[in-house]
């Protein structure tokens, strides 16, 4: 403000940008209501917000621009009709079997990611993907100027009203009906709720339907502003991720006053922010600190997310399923021995692997370098979530890292590719020990959105910037040398990548082995315990996120290699997201869905060429991950081959799932998991008890029927 002053600016001008930012941070709360809205009365964290945004956005534009309806009965069916129908959907669909099993919080999650993509697959398969600057407005265009010489927009003023009424109207609904009452009762305790003969799963549709029709409005009045696009549209709703958390997902007032204060005001005044304009201080301020205001300006939100989840510590975990937890392996701890078959069949795999270069095209051989690399990046999510449970979204940031620390430190300083991606890897551990931080008191949706953030600042901050990575051009990689001997060529690189794999997957299934993997276990399930027996979590969770991070940045340096150049779209959030789910999708809890991952991933790009839409195939299974027979695909596969023998062996395992999954559904509760070793309870998350044979005996009595 300072700055303006001094180059003469009046109050009018300052009112100006006050108002601007006041109507803009408006359409922010909405979404920030929103997702508090669903939070509190489901427990679910909607990431799909921003993508319901724009499916509506896509529709009033398809209906208005392309049909020629009138605009009423447009803006009647987005905001009406698709919005809250896609909310009634995804809770009828695929939120309320989960709710009815118990899922846990990370399986809720997963779905709602998968929702994105989904979202954003059907944007690119009905509208290409391409840029509407067109978007239709639903509030009036003009100005009236105050007497006070103020200018105001009447779609400024229009926005304003409409925001005020919905919050008032959200208000009204809480306070005054039985309706609000039931929401609050379900968010208190579902279960009793139920038993005063309040039907929990129409108010959590109906609280579905809300939340996705402020999303619709958000949508709507946003498009205009800053165009229609499948990404873009879905990322800047993103931005109101922040609100939420500073409303601590219970507020709905905090959560209006937050987008319109810090998401809209703080944000206006602050592009006429100039530190060098100071007149004290613009002699003494480093170059690297105008540097670093300027690219705060278009990324406040972010920076408010990661502060608001590094200070508020008392961040309410609502909606924790009671479930089995769903997503990792309850062999870890344990180290067993391999069957002969799997031997053998590792050994097949291997060969065909390492013989694979001379049969495979220039292109074909160029995707399976880039599937190798990826892999590297799936082992850490698999190090990191299914060894320990924890939920990371910002996967891409340490991948990132290592990538543009390597190719930089060798470009600049000359230093050998190996030594550089050495130093890359190790840069990776730093920031990922600045996730792991919060992971000393933080667990589940909160923890996942901390590492979302840290994945959001690397990329906006430093990924994207001309003065850090040199912008959306990138810098050039180059490939290593081993003992003199030249890695560049396509089928010594490739072997290079599955040598890296190897040794990988062998030092992971180290990690996972003996006292170490009990420990990691033992934290996933519970820290309590845990920490009730003088384990020290501060040091094994620190330690997990290096391990977990310094695979990641190995596995970004061979990324940026393979192509040959660091590119930072290769590592946007949108990218984290889909690593997440990809691997989660394959099998999380054990280091062979990290391969099954890297093949998957590969095989569908290659198969589907549009932009978006090769994700429509990981997002389906991902809301549905939880009828999944072994809840994943390296499930699914290990259930068939320890029970088929024949062709009629498979219909019957097919069936007699479906039908297990049937009756849970039905009855609320999920199937029997799988038997745990003996002895051991698990309890992450409230999963399943497992007691020892002598507790067996006890809750069975002498007779053996339970009585």
């Amino acid at each position: 403000m300072l700055a303006a002053v001094h180059h003469g600016r009046d109050l009018s001008f300052w009112l100006q940008l006050i108002v601007a930012g006041f109507s803009t941070g408006c359409i922010y709360s909405l979404a920030g209501m929103g997702l508090v809205l669903t939070y509190k009365a489901t427990g679910v964290f909607n990431f799909s917000h921003g993508a319901v945004a724009m499916i509506v956005a896509y529709v009033l534009w398809q209906t208005d621009r392309r049909w020629h309806w009138p605009l009423w009965i447009s803006a009647l069916l987005a905001l009406f009709v698709v919005g809250p129908a896609i909310g009634l959907f995804l809770e009828r669909v695929v939120f309320r079997p989960l709710e009815r099993r118990g899922a846990t919080q990370a399986e809720k999650l997963v779905a709602t990611i998968g929702t994105t993509l989904l979202l954003i697959g059907v944007a690119f398969a009905v509208w290409t993907g391409t840029v509407r600057e067109d978007a239709p407005r639903i509030v009036p265009t003009g100005s009236f100027e105050l007497p006070i010489g103020l200018r105001i927009g009447t779609d400024q003023l229009a926005i304003v009203i409409i925001v005020a009424l919905v919050s008032v109207g959200l208000w009204m609904l809480f306070q005054f009906t039985r309706t609000g009452l039931e929401i609050r009762a379900v968010v208190d305790r579902r279960e009793l709720a139920e038993l005063t003969s309040i039907n929990a799963d129409r108010v959590a549709g109906l609280s579905w339907a809300l939340g996705c029709g402020l999303a619709g409005l958000t949508g709507v009045l946003l498009a205009p502003q800053a165009n229609l696009d499948p990404f873009h549209l879905t990322l800047l709703v993103f931005e109101t991720f922040s609100i939420a958390v500073v409303a601590r997902l219970v507020s709905l007032p905090v959560a209006a006053g937050a987008g319109i204060l810090l998401l809209g005001v703080a944000s206006s005044l602050l592009t006429q922010f100039h530190p060098r304009s100071l007149p004290l201080l613009h002699t003494h301020l480093p170059s690297g600190f105008t540097t670093a205001v300027d690219q705060l300006k278009p990324n406040l939100s972010v920076a408010i997310l990661f502060v608001a989840l590094l200070l508020l510590r008392h961040l309410d975990e609502a909606g924790e399923g009671s479930g089995r937890p769903g997503l990792v392996s309850r062999a870890i701890g344990h180290r067993g021995s391999l069957s002969r078959s799997a031997v053998a069949g590792t050994g097949v795999l291997a060969a065909v692997a390492v013989a694979a270069p001379w049969f495979l095209s220039r292109i074909r051989l160029d995707s399976a370098q880039h599937m190798l690399a990826l892999t590297v990046v799936f082992i850490s999510i698999v190090c990191i979530t299914g060894f320990c449970g924890y939920i990371t979204l910002g996967q891409a940031a340490f991948a990132g890292t290592g990538a543009y620390v390597s190719a930089r430190v060798a470009n600049a300083f000359g230093l050998p590719v190996l030594v550089a991606m050495l130093i890359g890897a190790l840069a990776a551990v730093a920031v990922g020990l600045i996730a792991g931080y919060p992971a000393l008191r933080r667990r589940g949706l909160f923890l996942g959105l901390t590492t979302l953030a840290i994945g959001l600042l690397a990329y906006q901050f430093v990924f994207s910037s001309n003065v850090f990575a040199g912008g959306s051009g990138g810098l050039i990689t180059h490939r290593p040398s081993l003992f003199g001997f030249s890695l560049d060529g396509e089928r010594t690189f490739y072997w290079f990548e599955l040598a890296c794999v190897g040794v990988l997957l062998v030092l992971a299934r180290n990690l996972r082995s003996g006292r170490l993997g009990r420990i990691l276990a033992a934290m996933r399930d519970s820290e309590t315990a845990t920490r009730s027996i003088g384990i020290d979590l501060r040091r094994y969770k620190l330690f997990i996120f290096s391990v977990s991070a310094f695979i990641a940045g190995l596995g970004g340096a061979l990324l940026a290699q393979q192509s040959r150049v660091f590119s930072p779209f290769a590592f946007d959030p949108l990218t984290s997201l889909r690593w997440f789910l990809v691997v989660v999708v394959a099998g999380v809890g054990s280091l062979s869905g990290a391969v099954v991952a890297g093949i998957a991933f590969i095989v569908v790009s290659l198969t589907v060429h549009t932009a978006g839409v090769s994700d429509l195939l990981f997002a389906l299974l991902a809301l549905f991950i939880g009828w999944l027979p072994g809840g994943s695909l390296v499930g699914v596969a290990r259930q068939v081959a320890s029970r088929v023998q024949s062709p009629a062996d498979l219909r019957e395992v097919m069936a007699q799932g479906l039908e297990e999954r049937r009756r849970a559904a039905a009855f609320g509760h999920a199937p029997a998991p799988p038997a745990a070793p003996s002895g051991r309870a698990e309890a992450g998350s409230g999963g399943d008890l497992v007691p020892s044979p002598f507790a067996r005996r006890v809750l069975e009595g002498a007779t053996g029927d339970g009585r």
